[in-house]
């Protein structure tokens, strides 16, 4: 069985205020507001605002401020990791599918509404059981949700049109971090239909990596940590498996590394087609740009 797994909704990113991280974003990336900006959801008391970079899309949050937060789970998830990527969401036509893959391979799947086959609406993976939490999501023409920009066919050039201080061309991959490539492997290939399109070791991050296609638009890297030093090791003691890190691809290095000082983020490591930022600039996301695509991308076509 083929999951119907679509184009990546949203990338998670947590922190104490929505207002200060949505308007480092502003600063630092330029993306596409207007999607959704400082949203209210009673059901799990966070804040949160979907931004726009490239084909990617972030979406900040934290905690509200409400008595109340703290006990829920974007609350519970900040008091005890802090700033930090939190999730993978991905947009899909058949959530009855997944939910169903999902279950039969042992996943623990949480969803609001009854206990019985979700047809439509959010699904969510226990994090414990896919090394990161995993979100499956209808596209907004079937929810009416909020527009999402990228399924505009002049997407594209709406974005190469815009500010984009960093040259951002699109999202190279997201990077989730385990102990075990066996574990994550099965979990992103066996369960989730992904196929491997690279492998290899980094000195740069201190990871051996696999690379895996999921659906027809996301790279994901699956890492272990070969150096407990590294941004990647750390994490891992840290946090645990995670979503750890996210590339974006650019044309050059340069304008990255000079703006990047410019907003006083430090650049901890650096190769010739890849530049590491300081998390403890950047909100507790380790960002990397890269000048390098994963070799097998399937987006290579469409770019």
């Amino acid at each position: 069985m083929t999951l119907n797994i679509g184009k990546l909704f949203h990338i998670v990113h947590i922190s104490e205020v929505l207002g200060a991280l949505d308007a480092w974003y502003d600063d630092v990336f330029a993306p596409r507001r207007g999607i959704m900006d400082n949203n209210y959801l009673p059901r799990e008391m966070r804040d949160g605002s979907l931004l726009a970079i490239g084909d990617a899309v972030i979406e900040t949050m934290a905690p509200s401020v409400r008595p109340g937060s703290e006990v829920l789970p974007v609350g519970k998830f900040f008091d005890r990791f802090g700033r930090h990527l939190h999730s993978l969401a991905w947009y899909t036509d058949d959530v009855g599918g997944v939910w169903e893959r999902l279950v039969d391979k042992g996943i623990r799947v949480i969803h609001h509404g009854p206990d019985e086959r979700p047809d439509e609406g959010d699904i969510y993976t226990h994090p414990k059981d896919t090394l990161t939490q995993l979100e499956f999501f209808q596209p907004p023409a079937a929810t009416g949700g909020p527009p999402d920009p990228r399924f505009d066919p002049t997407w594209p050039e709406q974005w190469a049109a815009s500010d984009n201080p960093l040259g951002v061309d699109r999202l190279a991959y997201a990077t989730v971090v385990g102990h075990d490539m066996d574990r994550a492997s099965s979990i992103f290939v066996d369960v989730l239909g992904g196929t491997i399109i690279d492998e290899g070791a980094s000195v740069l991050t201190g990871t051996v990596s696999t690379f895996v296609a999921v659906g027809s638009e996301t790279v994901v890297e699956l890492a272990v940590p070969t150096d407990a030093g590294s941004l990647a090791g750390r994490d891992l003691a840290a946090v645990g498996e995670s979503c750890h890190a996210l590339a974006f691809l650019v044309e050059d290095l340069g304008p990255v590394a000079s703006h990047l000082g410019a907003k006083g983020i430090t650049i901890v490591a650096r190769d010739d087609t890849t530049i590491l930022a300081d998390p403890a600039d950047t909100y507790g996301a380790p960002f990397r740009f890269t000048t390098r695509a994963v070799p097998g991308d399937p987006r290579a076509g469409l770019v």
